[in-house]
């Protein structure tokens, strides 16, 4: 295996607020991407680094179903303040 001579950097994890899945659960109102992009946008500033640096952002979402379902961590990235050249998964 060649090496491409860059580094690779996992700056941090976080997990997003947890409540029940229902119409009166404690978060039955916030959009999945609002709350990833709120995640991503506290994340970034607790790791203090500067988005436009950031070359990727992954995320998981542990039940993709309905609208989680639609690249979220995209989606999210955006309304963040992440740069619309930094691709999102």
């Amino acid at each position: 295996m060649t090496s491409t001579g860059r580094d690779v950097y996992i700056v941090e994890a976080v997990r997003s607020a947890v409540a029940r899945g229902r119409k009166n659960g404690g978060l039955h109102t916030v959009h999945p991407v609002h709350l990833l992009a709120h995640t991503l946008d506290a994340l970034a500033k607790r790791a203090g680094i500067d988005k436009a640096v950031v070359e990727d952002v992954v995320c998981g979402v542990v039940t993709p179903v309905g609208v989680q379902g639609a690249h979220v961590g995209r989606l999210a990235a955006l309304p963040s303040g992440f740069p619309g050249q930094v691709p999102g998964i």
